[in-house]
């Protein structure tokens, strides 16, 4: 039978040999391509619920820092009034008991030294 064969017909036979070992092993890779494309979906769904979470959570504590931003605004407000108020009633102070007590004390002492300078001109 293979005795009257030619040469073109070997090579037929060659290719078609070949055809079909080809396409076992392109069956048998696009198996496992479609298995790996399974397993990246479900881990690209799997991450996904990871990032809902992690999304939820940044929510979570941007609202936090935005309330701890609030509080620390507050405080820094509440901090700027007193120092304000002291600043005011320093300046009160100062206008209405220390400089009215410090012109009395200046008038005192002159006042002490003219006392004196007269007694001691009537002690000679």
């Amino acid at each position: 039978m293979f005795q009257d064969a030619s040469l073109w017909e070997a090579g037929i036979l060659l290719i078609g040999i070949a055809f079909v070992i080809s396409s076992v092993y392109l069956a048998m890779t696009l198996s496992k391509l479609s298995k790996t494309m399974q397993d990246v979906n479900a881990i690209i769904a799997e991450n996904k619920k990871s990032i809902e979470m992690i999304m939820i959570d940044v929510e979570s504590i941007t609202k936090n820092a935005s309330k701890v931003t609030d509080d620390v605004q507050q405080s820094v407000g509440a901090i700027k009034n007193s120092v304000v108020n002291v600043e005011k009633t320093v300046k009160t102070s100062k206008n209405f008991i220390l400089s009215p007590l410090y012109k009395t004390v200046n008038y005192s002492h002159a006042f002490i030294k003219a006392v004196n300078k007269l007694t001691s001109k009537k002690r000679r």
